[in-house]
Parts: C-alpha cells; sequence; structure tokens
C-alpha cells in the first residue's frame, strides 16, 4: 500500500502577531477572546474570496495542547454569518476555517487565527507554543489549507520570549525554540542554543524533564560528556523517575530485534507492560510494542501464536494487524492463502460495520466530514487487501464487489487500487461490460501497466486480435493527456528558485546558476522514504526519455538522512538500486529547508531562466503518469523560458 505524502511550499512574511489580528471579513465579540469563555462571530462573505457562494460552512478549531474541531451552526442575514463558539481553559488560540465545497478562504495566506488574551488583553503564555505547532508542524495545511511555515514558527516562539521571558524556563517550549531554530538559522543557532542550555542547567531545583530535556540537546550537538553527566545527576536526583522506563524500554527493543522465539518476545512485553502499566504515556508504546510481537509471529509464519495473541487485542489493532499480515501473505504468493483470506474478511467486514456504526466516539480534532472520510479510507484499504486476495486464490467473482467499493472510495483516483477493479473486471465480467471500466482508468491518466495489460485483454476477447489495439489505447492516453495538460498548465507558479550549490558523489560541487538556460528538475529524497524508492523507477523512465537532450537536467537531491556516512549511504543506495540518477548531497539540510519541503518525495521543474515553475508532492502509484505529468511540465516550463 502507498502512503502519499500531499505537503506544500509556500513562503509566509514573519509578522507581529502580539498585537490584536484585524480581518477585513471577519469580526469578534469580545474582541479580545478569553479562556473559558464564549466567542461570538460575525463572518462578512461579501469581503471574501468567497464572495456570492453558496452553501458557506466553518470549521473552528480550539487550539491548545490538543486540538479540538467545532461546527457551529450559522445564522445568515444579508452578506454575514454569525456563529458562537466556547472556548475552556486549556484553549490558548482559535482558528476559522469558513468554506464553500472544497473552496476555503484562506485570508491571503495568512488564515483566521486568533490568540485568546489574558486580563491585560496580552496573548496568553500558552499561545505560542500552541501557534508555533500549529504552523510549523504542518497542521496549517491539514486543518487550515494554508501551507506551513517553520520561519512563522520561529518567529511566534521568539515574540513569545520577548512578551514573557519566563517561557525560557519550560523545556517543551526551549525544545521547540531550539528545534526552529535550528532549521530557519543553522549559523547562529549552534552559539544561542549553547548559551541558553547554559542558562537552563542554572535553574533553582531542576525537574527529571528538565535534566532530560538539557541532556538531549548535549547529544544533539555530540557533547557527550556534559550530556552523560547530566543524566547522572539526574538518576541520582530522581532513583525512581521517569528515566528507569526508558531504559527498560531500550533494552526491551534490542532484545525484541534479536532471534528470539515470538512467544518468548511475547512475554518480554507482557512483562514491560504489567510493570509500567500506570505510565502517562503508555497506550502509544503499548501499541507499537505489540504491532513488533504481532510481526514475530508473522515472521515465523505461527499462525496459531498469532491469532491466540491478535485475540487479545483491541478490534482496531487486530484488524490493522491482519490488513497488514494478509497483504504480505498473498504477495509472497498462495501458500498461506487460507489463512490470508480468513484474517483479511475479519479486518474487512470490521472496517465496514465502523462506516456504518462506529464503535468510538469521534476523534475531537476531526470535522464529522473527515471522521466519515477516515473510516471510509480504511474500509477501501482493507476492501482492496482483501480483493487482491480474492484474486489471488481465483475467486473473481467474489473479489469484484470488493474491488469496486475501494475503488469507488478513492474516487477511482489511485492507480493501485484501480488495478485491483481492472484485473478482477477483466476475469469476472464479460468483455463488453468491463472494457468500459478499464477503459475509463486510462481515460483518466489512473492506470498502471497492468491495468492497461488488462484493457488489452477484454479488446481481444471482443474483436479476436489485437489489431487495432495500440490506435486505440493511443487515442486513449491522448485524452488523458489532453485533460491533465490543461490541469498542468492551471498549476504552473513562477517564483525565484532559492540559488544552491552541493556535492554530488565525485565530490564535484554542482550549482543551479550553472545550469541556467536549462529546464532543471530537482527531486528531494531519501533512502529511508518509501514514497520517494516508489517513484523511482518513474523517474528513472523520465530521466532516459530526456537523455539526449541537453536542455534538460535532473538532480536528485538526498536530504535528511541520518546515516553518519551520508555519501557512503547514498551510494550503497544508488549500487544496489542500479540507478544512474545524478545525486547531490544535502548533508546540513539547507536545500530543503530553503525550498521549504515539508514532506518528501517533493520535485520542483525550474525554467532556464531559474524560476520555479511547477511542485509536484508525493507519488501516486503510476510510473506512466509520473512520466507524463513531468514531460508536461518541462516542456510548459521550457516554453516560459523563452518568454
Amino acid at each position: 500500500m502507498k502512503t502519499i505524502f500531499m505537503l506544500l511550499l509556500f513562503l509566509v512574511s514573519a509578522t507581529i502577531v502580539s498585537a490584536q489580528p484585524n480581518f477585513t471579513a471577519l469580526q469578534l465579540n469580545p474582541a479580545y477572546p478569553a479562556q473559558n469563555s464564549g466567542v461570538e462571530f460575525v463572518y462578512n462573505q461579501s469581503l471574501s474570496s468567497l464572495i456570492r457562494k453558496e452553501p458557506l460552512k466553518v470549521v473552528v478549531y480550539l487550539i491548545g495542547k490538543e486540538i479540538k474541531a467545532e461546527e457551529p451552526t450559522l445564522k445568515h442575514y444579508g452578506s454575514n454569518y454569525k456563529g458562537w463558539v466556547q472556548t475552556d481553559s486549556t484553549t490558548n488560540a482559535i482558528a476559522f476555517v469558513f468554506y464553500v465545497g472544497d473552496e476555503k478562504d484562506l485570508n491571503g495566506g495568512k488564515g483566521y487565527i486568533v490568540p485568546l488574551y489574558n486580563n491585560k488583553k496580552e496573548p496568553v503564555a500558552g499561545y505560542y507554543g500552541a501557534a508555533a505547532n500549529l504552523w510549523g508542524g504542518g497542521m496549517t495545511d491539514y486543518f487550515l489549507g494554508i501551507p506551513s511555515s517553520k520561519g512563522m514558527a520561529l518567529t511566534l516562539l521568539e515574540e513569545g520570549i520577548a512578551s514573557n521571558p519566563a517561557l525560557k524556563t519550560e523545556p517543551d517550549f526551549m525544545g521547540n525554540y531550539f528545534n526552529f531554530l535550528s532549521r530557519e538559522k543553522k549559523k547562529e543557532a549552534p552559539g544561542i542554543i549553547s548559551k541558553e542550555l547554559r542558562l537552563f542547567t542554572a535553574k533553582p531545583n531542576l525537574t527529571e524533564k528538565d535534566y532530560s530535556f538539557i541532556a538531549q540537546w548535549y547529544e544533539r550537538f555530540k557533547k557527550k560528556n556534559e550530556a552523560d553527566s547530566i543524566r547522572k545527576v539526574m538518576k541520582a536526583t530522581y532513583p525512581k523517575g521517569d528515566w528507569t522506563q526508558t531504559e527498560a524500554l531500550n533494552t526491551l527493543m534490542s532484545a525484541l530485534k534479536a532471534k528470539k522465539p515470538a512467544n518468548e518476545k511475547q512475554q518480554m512485553v507482557n512483562d514491560f507492560l504489567k510493570q509500567y502499566a500506570a505510565a502517562a504515556n503508555m497506550e502509544s508504546i503499548k501499541d507499537f510494542l505489540q504491532q513488533q510481537v504481532a510481526n514475530a509471529y508473522v515472521g515465523e509464519k505461527n499462525w496459531k501464536g498469532f491469532n491466540e495473541f491478535t485475540q487479545k487485542l483491541p478490534p482496531a489493532t487486530r484488524a490493522s494487524l491482519y490488513n497488514s499480515a494478509s497483504w504480505n501473505m498473498a504477495e509472497e504468493g498462495t501458500e498461506n492463502i487460507v489463512e490470508a483470506k480468513r484474517m483479511s474478511l475479519e479486518a474487512t467486514t470490521w472496517a465496514k460495520n465502523e462506516v456504518k456504526t462506529p464503535a468510538d466516539k469521534k476523534p475531537a480534532m476531526l470535522t464529522q466530514q473527515q471522521w466519515e472520510d477516515q473510516r471510509n479510507s480504511n474500509f477501501a484499504m482493507y476492501a482492496d487487501t482483501y480483493a487482491f486476495i480474492l484474486y489471488q486464490n481465483g475467486e473473481y467473482k467474489e473479489g469484484l464487489p470488493y474491488a469496486k467499493e475501494a475503488a469507488t472510495l478513492n474516487k477511482f483516483a489511485d492507480p493501485e487500487i484501480n488495478e485491483r477493479y481492472a484485473l478482477l473486471a477483466e476475469k469476472a465480467l464479460p468483455a463488453a461490460e468491463a472494457r468500459p471500466i478499464i477503459e475509463g482508468f486510462v481515460k483518466k491518466g489512473k492506470a498502471s501497466a497492468k491495468t492497461k495489460q488488462a484493457l488489452k485483454n477484454v479488446f481481444i476477447k471482443e474483436k479476436g486480435s489485437d489489431a487495432g489495439y495500440a490506435n486505440y489505447l493511443t487515442g486513449l492516453e491522448e485524452e488523458a493527456k489532453i485533460a491533465r495538460r490543461e490541469e498542468i498548465a492551471r498549476e504552473m507558479i513562477n517564483i525565484p528558485a532559492p540559488a544552491f550549490t552541493l556535492k554530488d558523489f565525485e565530490g564535484n560541487s554542482v550549482s543551479l546558476a550553472s545550469l541556467k538556460g536549462k529546464v532543471v528538475v530537482v527531486d528531494f529524497w531519501a533512502t529511508w522514504c518509501g514514497p520517494c524508492i516508489a517513484s523511482m523507477p518513474g523517474m528513472k523512465k523520465a530521466q532516459d526519455k530526456y537523455k539526449g537532450n541537453d536542455n534538460v537536467k535532473f538532480l536528485f537531491v538526498d536530504t535528511w538522512e541520518k546515516a553518519e556516512n551520508k555519501l557512503k549511504n547514498a551510494k550503497d543506495f544508488m549500487t544496489k538500486k542500479g540507478y544512474d540518477f545524478h545525486v547531490l548531497l544535502d548533508t546540513e539540510d539547507n536545500v530543503v529547508a530553503d525550498y521549504k519541503v515539508s514532506g518528501i518525495p517533493t520535485k520542483f521543474v525550474v525554467d532556464g531562466n531559474g524560476n520555479i515553475r511547477f511542485k509536484a508532492v508525493g507519488f501516486d502509484g503510476s510510473d506512466d503518469a509520473l512520466v507524463d505529468e513531468l514531460s508536461t511540465m518541462i516542456e510548459l516550463s521550457a516554453q516560459a523560458s523563452k518568454q
């Protein structure tokens, strides 16, 4: 299953936010909202980007340590919409999202984010950290539709320190500050952080959390002696502190990696969970450890032990484990197909029931629609697995309805899931019924190579031979290309590309400036990134297509690596995979930061004048679609270079 990372690029100007925000379209009463109070809001649609569009709706996010989504009822009079929301003692900021259908009012990219205030009309102390996490952690993108900005996050934290110096004594706040400082001000950061660590260490009555924070940052700067010294004092001061759990967990993880029988690993996990049952963060640790035990049983193909173990787990956890295990079993062949089928059916049945009648309450941070979408997405994933297993087992008619549901819920936009539907349709339906289904995937540009082969098979069944198929397929693909080209042209941008100079495998310095006049495809990737690796066969095809064209250059920027020897790590990866890409090493992660990349793979197409014309994020699983998309971007960028 592919995980597609959809993350965006944007430059947000650093503005002073400690004053009351003024919005053209939004008014608040009281003007300085507080914690534990009601807030009335009035939105003037005629002054917004959503003017004269209906039906208008709103989501209000209450932002604190957690994010809570509220969907107030709006009263409509004239061009104004009025609503009301209640804050609590944990709310530090409010964010409003006004929308019609899929279109949101982004307020010029700044959004509608409002601090909560104290009785001095100053933002509450918790506002700065909460808002920084919102901007810097990608959550503005997910919740508000506004591209994230680590620069804005740092600005907020710096303003917090300026307005409330006591924040410098809080490890969570300073940890955030150090993280964003390290990303945004790489040269100044080491000196500033070292100074702040010394001041922090001088605090009286350090807590265990304080000691741990100091030690972690000394370790980040490879100051082992200082870190060890701090941890020694921490252990002496708090002999029964949380550090004992951390060390026990580290020991357990090492043991779980060793070659031991799954039942022994299960016993070790049970012992650990029993000893630390009261720990505050135990639920997330418990889920992770149970996954390791389940993986051990799967590795042994000990299905009896696996089933006995998983029967004791919550239904959602069991369904997730069953789905993963059964998919892997089906990929390996039909040896364990009966067991795979049983597990996958249970997981799929559970997920379908969750769509209709969820067992748990809606997560606080999700809207009703997001929660429904999440449950549908789970069901589609599990149904796709079950359809694949039934296909592997030759049960084509039984598998077809599941494949159809999975593809439909994904709006026929996932080439991999479409492939399962196409293969089953080919086998289960008369050719005349299967052909238009599969044809539709090709027309949409969401067809894999196997899907196209299935289309060829039904074509031959209908016509009696493959005569005319090549022209038929070309016509369908051309239809998809025309539609996609128009869509891509609308996505064209014109932003100066940040300059960079990086070393390649041979130690040569390669600068973007040296490639002026050429269209340059800059692909940010990493050796640990699954979607990056999955996209590489398509990138190889795209590169090969332009191999004889001196005016097009592909650069593969290896970034966000944790390996000690980043050069060897990247070279070994490319050698193993057999790719001849021109790899550049972003060893300090400076270039990826300059390009404001929040997730990989992210590709930029730069025209001959040094301007970014396109940005492509993630990978949808279709090599052909990737080649076509990049080809169109390259051609349009080349044309723009001449203007």
